[in-house]
């Protein structure tokens, strides 16, 4: 049943409060599903690769990221619609997938994060960022009827014109996120986030390999850090690259951004 005109405006004003602060994507998801009923909620500025923003995943949330930002975001069928030139809106799975969905994809995502239906909502929000916002429902729900789709398209002018509003400078906000909000000292977060990079995609020594370069250290230094000669980090540096879909040190770097804000704490390295 949707909800009544006061809940509506309570969760207008929340969401209009939270404008230019840590709190507003949550206020924002919220709005939304004061309309529609979703499980998950998945925010990302798209670039080079995806740059995360905001989630309220609780359900296989380590291994969706695990996964999805590093190496199957480039199956994402509503990605490779965006690149393909799919503009703003509300867009099912089906539309933009069109009944032609990876296998492999389907495997590594839908199955192994039990997500049964998604939307995602396609946000361009100032030249150079556009944002993802994926609502997705686990198999408890029924499908999204087309009264559901309806109420989120007549609130999408609204959620665009708040994301406008939120993000209009030039780097993207970041929200809170779950991940941290057990208190984790920032140093030993950042030092735990250092020595799991890559994951057991990565070899012990490649993941040596890949924090010093995250250090700063060049490949003389690594070298010498860790007793082996140039020629065998550099070997290292190719080989853990290729491996996380990487061309270089920049962008090394968002890539362990990304792993920082959405790694559990606690997880071991």
């Amino acid at each position: 049943m949707p909800p009544s005109p006061a809940t509506d405006t309570l969760s207008l004003t929340a969401a209009v409060d939270a404008l230019h602060g840590s709190g507003f994507p949550a206020a924002l998801v919220r709005l939304i599903q004061q309309q529609v009923a979703f499980d998950c909620a998945l925010l990302l500025g798209v670039g080079l690769r995806p740059v995360y923003l905001y989630d309220n995943l609780h359900h296989q949330r380590a291994l969706l990221f695990d996964r999805y930002l590093t190496r199957h975001f480039s199956q994402d069928p509503f990605m490779q619609a965006l690149e393909q030139g799919l503009g703003a809106g509300v867009w099912t799975l089906s539309q933009v997938s069109r009944g032609r969905l990876d296998p492999e994809y389907r495997h590594h995502f839908y199955q192994a994060t039990g997500w049964q239906e998604e939307v995602g909502l396609i946000l361009p929000v100032r030249g150079g960022l556009t944002l993802m916002l994926f609502l997705g429902r686990l198999d408890k729900r029924s499908s999204l009827s087309r009264d559901e789709l309806a109420r989120l398209e007549a609130l999408f002018p609204l959620v665009h014109s708040l994301c406008r509003q939120h993000w209009r400078e030039e780097t993207p906000r970041l929200a809170r996120s779950p991940a941290r909000s057990d208190g984790t000292d920032l140093k030993g977060a950042v030092e735990q986030a250092i020595a799991s990079v890559g994951g057991d995609q990565l070899t012990r020594r490649e993941r040596q390999v890949a924090g010093l370069l995250l250090q700063g250290l060049d490949t003389e230094a690594i070298a010498g850090a860790l007793g082996i000669g140039c020629g065998t980090v550099k070997n290292h540096r190719k080989h853990l690259y290729a491996k996380l879909n990487l061309h270089s040190r920049a962008e090394l770097f968002s890539f362990f951004l990304n792993h920082l804000i959405t790694a559990p704490a606690g997880a071991p390295p």
